[in-house]
């Protein structure tokens, strides 16, 4: 988690030195992007289990933080492509996500509202029943409608990252090319690491423990921040920056 705190910090003190307001704006949603991720590395609720994690007021906090989470990758997301969008001199649209972003936002604000609804009501009721099933989402199981619900909200968060590909590909801007491929690759890693996780959870020592699952998310979250490091580098040419004795040297005396 200290390689996307880094990655944050980075982008937060790139801001500063950016004279371009979309940069700067882009500066500023990475940075927040990149501590928003910070939250996936908590434990999700534990139905039947001891301890805190089996906690009411846990679930419900969980719930909020996740929540947060869900709806901030679409923000960036949508940011981003729309960020694309006005530096192309063609304003071309890509994959139609001018469309595409209304029925995205309408179908994850959905999915938030109903789990929260169904935490909260359980919360103040003591049924545990429909908490329940949204944990077994979380924890993904599609055993029920709530935990199916549960499961969109993250397949439509980390789904929405594949925009990333694209939008780097037809990016014309040099410097939002550079920025945009840097996430292209985050967007790669983040697929390629549940795709592995789903394949070997059940068979593979890695994943399956907890120490392997530490293992996994370590990698996880070190290669992630490292591109999303190089993502908010990339708005500013550094290797191209000039130090003041090699400049003061090519003044004519």
């Amino acid at each position: 988690m200290l390689a996307l705190v880094y990655a944050a910090y980075w982008a937060f003190d790139i801001r500063h030195a950016l004279i371009v307001g979309l940069y700067r704006n882009q500066a500023f949603g990475l940075g927040v992007f990149s501590l928003v991720l910070i939250l996936i590395a908590i434990p999700s609720p534990q139905p039947g289990s001891n301890g805190i994690l089996s906690n009411v007021t846990f679930g419900v906090a969980y719930t909020l933080v996740t929540s947060a989470f869900w709806l901030g990758v679409i923000y960036f997301v949508d940011a981003t492509v729309l960020a694309s969008r006005r530096s192309d001199p063609l304003l071309r649209d890509t994959l139609h996500w001018s469309k595409i972003r209304y029925v995205l936002w309408a179908f994850q604000i959905f999915n938030v509202s109903f789990i929260l609804l169904g935490v909260i009501f359980s919360a103040i009721t003591g049924n545990s029943s429909l908490a329940t099933q949204i944990a077994q989402g979380n924890n993904g199981a599609f055993t029920s409608t709530p935990a199916i619900i549960a499961n969109l909200a993250w397949g439509a968060a980390f789904g929405s990252m594949i925009m990333f590909v694209p939008v780097a590909i037809r990016a014309r801007d040099p410097t939002l090319r550079r920025h945009l491929k840097w996430l292209a690759l985050f967007a790669a890693v983040i697929g390629i690491f549940f795709i592995i996780t789903a394949t070997l959870s059940q068979s593979s020592f890695l994943f399956a423990t907890p120490a392997g699952t530490l293992l996994g998310n370590t990698i996880l979250f070190s290669t992630a921040g490292y591109f999303l490091y190089r993502s908010a580098r990339s708005l500013v040419p550094l290797n191209k920056l000039q130090a003041p004795d090699s400049i003061s040297e090519t003044i004519p005396r």
